[in-house]
């Protein structure tokens, strides 16, 4: 989806261990690192794909060109190659005959040294322009206070190629000591409880929190100290063995059953700490605040939220509902009950919580009469909280 480049279907930010086949050295990358050239930065970067997969945006090299340029478009016929790319401020075209590559060296493209070092990964097979031969990333050194990329090339000289100077990580000491004062920031005691170490523009957090809430907090406020190439959040939550599943469970419940949140056939299961939510909403009325809260339940160690989104002209008679749902909020023999009505899939679903059988069958009874012929169906559940 990206302009430019493709982050491997992943989410940004994902930390990706890589692992050199030749010599076992290993760094942490993350998915943004999949990235050919930066979109604010476009002239710093260059790619090179194989001749059948140029697309418009892919930055190319031609062979004796002053720098690499980006395509504009790109056509091509049984036997021509036709690439048109920007020249500057006008447009330059680059025609020849159709070349096919049985067996390509890098089905992915090749990287340009040393500008596009920076996000090099392990294995990554390189083009030096320079040199004009082709070698693979082996590995990742410190010289001094300077990072250098190290390349295997094919002819078995070992090239070492400095970061630009722009993206030469900090000092991991500095790291530390900024890290430290910025989780002193969000809670006193806060940094003592958390290990911090740095390398190569990494921070690395292990320790224990109260709650999902305080750990989402420090990896947003940490993702944020500028120069940082990311962070890996290894802190955990806390089990609290006085709080139950089933306990943890009402506190979710009880948050969900709230008709501020527009949500319906919600469900919640916990095991062992662990949360499960999942729940259907109107599309674009998404609950953002319903995360929120219940990562902030002390004892919930992880939560995997999903919901489902049902568009609005599938959701019917939603005036009559409100109707329904107020009339019943009215009765006193419905106290300290909560019941919810959503008109989906031509029948009416009451779901939401009373507090026996009793109020149970009054609640449906009393949704049947407004309903008249129309179907019913029951997502009560009996609970004394």
């Amino acid at each position: 989806m990206e302009e430019y480049s493709t982050y491997g279907g992943i989410e940004r930010g994902i930390p990706l261990l890589c692992v050199c086949t030749h010599c076992g050295t290993f760094h942490v990358a993350f998915s943004q690192e999949f990235a050919f050239c930066h979109k604010d930065e476009p002239s710093d970067y260059a790619k090179v794909y194989g001749y059948n997969r140029i697309f418009p945006g892919d930055w190319l090299y031609f062979e004796g060109a002053a720098r690499p340029c980006i395509v504009k478009s790109f056509f091509q016929s049984s036997d021509r190659d036709v690439v048109v790319y920007k020249n500057g401020s006008a447009d330059a075209k680059f025609e020849g005959p159709k070349i096919s590559i049985e067996r390509e060296a890098a089905p992915e493209g090749y990287r340009l040294l040393p500008a596009q070092c920076v996000h090099t990964l392990l294995g990554d097979h390189i083009y030096h322009v320079l040199r004009k031969q082709f070698g693979v990333a082996v590995g990742v050194v410190k010289d001094e206070t300077k990072d250098k990329l190290v390349v295997k090339m094919d002819d078995g000289l070992i090239v070492f190629m400095s970061y630009p100077r722009y993206a030469e990580n900090p000092p991991n000491g500095d790291v530390v000591l900024v890290v430290r004062k910025q989780l002193e920031l969000l809670s006193d005691g806060l940094s003592e409880d958390i290990m911090v170490e740095a390398g190569q523009g990494i921070v690395y957090l292990r320790g224990f929190v109260d709650c999902l809430a305080t750990k989402r907090a420090i990896q947003t406020s940490v993702s944020e100290i500028a120069g940082l190439r990311g962070c890996v959040n290894m802190v955990r939550v806390r089990k609290n063995s006085r709080i139950s599943d089933a306990d943890l469970e009402q506190c979710i419940w009880n948050i969900m059953d709230d008709a501020a949140h527009p949500i319906f056939k919600y469900s919640v299961k916990v095991k062992s700490g662990a949360a499960k939510v999942t729940f259907y909403y109107e599309d674009d009325v998404y609950p953002n605040e319903l995360k929120s809260k219940i990562e902030s339940i002390p004892g919930i160690v992880s939560l995997n939220m999903h919901g489902t989104a049902i568009l609005k002209e599938n959701l019917g008679k939603q005036d009559l509902c409100r109707r329904i749902m107020n009339k019943l909020a009215s009765y006193r023999f419905l106290k300290n009950s909560f019941v919810h009505v959503t008109y989906v899939g031509k029948r009416f679903l009451v779901e939401g919580r009373v507090t026996n059988i009793v109020q149970r069958e009054f609640a449906l009874l009393a949704v049947a009469g407004f309903a008249r012929s129309v179907a019913v169906g029951n997502r009560l559940r009996i609970s004394k909280a």
